[in-house]
């Protein structure tokens, strides 16, 4: 009966209300402002947002830096050339994809500029992922060979299916848009959503799949961060008394956040929104995650000033963690993200398609390759089989040579009785 209600619940938000801009957000805008006037107005606030960001640039400073990822990226095997022959969601290959889109408050960071924020200068934390120079998701693609063209929404403080029609109107504009392949990334939090049952970040995040696939249903692959869990959060509020103050305001946002309702969206995603032309693929990442332990409490570098958006360290390494997901069987993907710096993944020689239910349990890649493209890997793979094959044969036939010769080297056990011949029976006459 829950299960019920809660589909009808998203059927009836995302039917009847697909684009509405009525927003119960609390705006970038005001946040900043509340800020900047609790600096001037709490010195108590004040002294314990100084020693936040104290703490933030020290973290900073002595990590080490995210460059290794793209150097990484590049020493993975060469690309593919052949064209898959099936052209479809399954088979897409970071290559193919031409349009890029980014929407949800997940999907910017704030400055970390020390010296201004020690004089009480804030920059609004609305920057975008192309505006850093550490490595980013749309970096890592175009690394691998994408001529990406990115698409931004107008204003992050609209609602996701405001910010969905914007990316989806803007690639319509464009001529042929419809053969090429785009991938829109939902990165949403519970700044997303309203602090109610019908307008919750989940409740969002399907109305603005509802709003893609009503202006871009060819060639788009949509991936889907699931931010169910708030661990986050919660350990920054327990480690900092800034944090703490600022994330106040989302606590009631954080009630209407239900693991529920997004089991719920998962499962009408996955009856709904998985096709050839149109998937939509939904990271676990956030489902259960923490901030980093370190010696002396945890990290809060990868938080921006507000603590509820990422620093550029922290949305780096979110990136990163997304590309790796996205390179990762589904039964195996992460679901207790821990923000820290870690190996970049390649994609698979043998599968270098992004990956979805379909191609995690078996990959087979029907396209074609030239005859002038052998990896060494696979030479390598078959020059192993065919060793061991012939190391297999050589066994057995030596086991048949030397059955045989021990059976042709035997000597024959004398029938009983054969030495009896010279013995005198007792009744035989004496000569």
């Amino acid at each position: 009966m829950k299960n019920k209600i809660l589909n009808f619940l998203i059927f009836f938000v995302v039917v009847f209300f697909p684009t509405s801009s009525e927003s119960q957000h609390i705006r970038n805008d005001d946040f900043l402002t509340r800020t900047e006037e609790k600096l001037t107005t709490d010195r108590d606030f004040y002294d314990q947002w100084m020693e936040l960001i104290t703490l933030q640039l020290e973290e900073q400073e002595e990590d080490y830096p995210l460059d290794y990822v793209m150097k990484d990226l590049e020493k993975c095997g060469p690309r593919k050339t052949a064209i898959p022959s099936i052209n479809d969601a399954h088979h897409l290959q970071a290559k193919t994809i031409k349009f890029y889109g980014e929407l949800g408050q997940l999907s910017s960071y704030c400055p970390s500029n020390y010296t201004l924020l020690q004089k009480g200068i804030l920059g609004p934390c609305n920057l975008r992922s192309s505006e850093m120079s550490l490595p980013s998701l749309s970096s890592m693609l175009q690394l691998r060979g994408a001529e990406l063209q990115k698409i931004e929404s107008n204003q992050l403080d609209e609602s996701l299916a405001d910010q969905a029609r914007d990316i989806g109107e803007s690639i319509r504009r464009i001529n042929d848009y419809e053969n090429h392949w785009k991938m829109i990334v939902i990165l949403a939090t519970i700044q997303d959503g309203k602090a109610s049952e019908t307008g919750q970040t989940a409740v969002e995040v399907l109305a603005a799949i509802e709003e893609l696939v009503k202006l871009v249903p060819e060639k788009t692959f949509v991936v889907v961060l699931r931010s169910s869990g708030s661990g986050i959060w919660r350990d920054a509020s327990h480690q900092s008394l800034a944090c703490k103050s600022q994330l106040a305001q989302w606590k009631v946002h954080n009630k209407f956040n239900y693991n529920s309702v997004w089991d719920q969206v998962e499962i009408i995603v996955e009856k709904n929104y998985r096709k050839p032309q149109f998937h939509v693929e939904v990271l676990p990442l956030l489902k259960d995650p923490a901030l980093t332990n370190l010696p002396d409490g945890v990290d809060l570098s990868i938080l921006g000033y507000d603590c509820a958006h990422f620093s550029e360290r922290g949305l780096s390494l979110l990136h990163l963690a997304v590309w790796n997901s996205l390179f990762t069987r589904n039964s195996a993907r992460e679901s207790q993200y821990r923000p820290t710096a870690s190996q970049v993944l390649c994609p698979d020689p043998t599968c270098p398609f992004i990956r979805t239910p379909s191609n995690s349990d078996m990959c087979i890649w029907t396209g074609t390759m030239p005859d002038d493209e052998f990896y060494w890997v696979d030479y390598m793979m078959f020059i192993g089989i065919w060793v061991l094959l012939m190391v297999l044969l050589i066994i057995i036939f030596y086991c048949i040579c030397v059955t045989r010769r021990v059976a042709s080297e035997k000597t024959p056990t004398k029938a009983f009785g054969a030495s009896f011949s010279s013995i005198k029976f007792i009744d035989e006459d004496v000569v």
